[in-house]
C-alpha cells in the first residue's frame, strides 16, 4: 500500500484535507495509508517514504516549497501537490515539479482534479509482473531495487514493503527495460531514481545503502552516466 501525507500547520484544515482526500481515494481506487503531520520535528522522526504529499506552502518553521525540495532529494517524498491560499506562491514552486496546485478557496475541485491526475501519472509507469497463474501491478517509481537468489526475487518498495516473487532477474530487467533500472550485480537490479551518488565500483541508494558494481556491468553504467542516465 502507498503511502499520502497531509501536512499543514492548521489542524483543523489539516484533518478537513485528509477527509476530502480518503474521499476521493475511494472514489477513484486508490490504496493509500493516510498521514497527517503538522510540525516539522514530527516529519523528522518519522522513517516513511510517501508516495503522495499535500503540502501547505505558508508554514511557522519553514515554508513548505524549501521542505519539498530537501525530501524531493532525499528521495523521502515522491509526488507533490501544494495546497495554499496564496496563489502568487505557484510559480516560486515550480522548480519542485509539482503534480497540482491546490487554492484553498477553491478545494473540492482542485483536490479532486489533483487525484484525477496522479492516477493517470500512476498508469502511465504501471508494469505487470506474471507470476505463474497470477500476476502483479506495480508502478516502476514506487521500486527501489530487486535481489534474486535462487528461483526468487525479492522486491524492495519505497514504502518498506518487500514482496518475494517466483521468477527471473533476467525477466524482471525486459520488463523494467523501459525505466531507470541498471544492473549493478548479476543478483541486483537498480532503480536509478533512488541512486544517490555512483563511484566506479560501487553505487550508493538515497537511503543509504551502498551496492558493488561488479566489473561485468561498469562499462555499462559509465555509459549511462554519459548519457545523463
Amino acid at each position: 500500500m502507498r503511502n499520502a501525507l497531509i501536512f499543514d500547520d492548521n489542524k483543523i484544515l489539516a484533518e478537513l484535507v485528509q477527509l476530502k482526500v480518503e474521499a476521493l481515494f475511494r472514489k477513484y481506487d486508490l490504496e493509500f495509508e493516510v498521514d497527517r503531520m503538522n510540525s516539522i520535528k514530527q516529519l523528522e522522526s518519522c522513517e516513511k517514504t510517501y508516495q503522495l504529499v499535500f503540502m501547505d506552502i505558508v508554514l511557522p518553521e519553514q515554508d513548505g516549497i524549501n521542505i519539498t525540495r530537501e525530501w524531493k532529494n532525499s528521495g523521502r517524498f515522491g509526488e507533490v501537490v501544494f495546497v495554499s491560499a496564496y496563489d502568487d506562491k505557484v510559480f516560486a514552486s515550480f522548480d519542485t515539479n509539482p503534480l497540482y496546485f491546490v487554492r484553498k478557496n477553491n478545494l473540492d475541485e482542485d483536490l479532486e482534479q489533483a487525484i484525477i491526475s496522479y492516477k493517470r501519472k500512476i498508469a502511465a509507469t504501471q508494469v505487470i509482473v506474471p507470476e505463474g497463474a497470477k500476476y502483479h501491478v506495480w508502478d516502476v517509481n514506487d521500486i527501489m531495487y530487486l535481489v534474486s537468489r535462487n528461483h526468487y526475487i525479492d522486491v524492495y518498495m519505497a514504502n518498506g514493503n518487500k514482496p518475494l516473487v517466483r521468477g527471473k532477474l533476467d525477466d524482471m530487467e525486459k520488463i523494467l527495460q523501459d525505466y531507470n533500472f541498471v544492473r549493478v550485480q548479476v543478483s541486483y537490479l537498480v532503480n536509478l531514481k533512488y541512486v544517490d551518488a555512483v563511484k566506479s565500483q560501487a553505487i550508493r541508494m538515497k537511503n543509504g545503502e551502498v551496492f558493488r558494481i561488479s566489473p561485468k556491468y561498469r562499462e555499462k553504467i559509465a555509459s549511462r552516466m554519459e548519457a545523463g542516465w
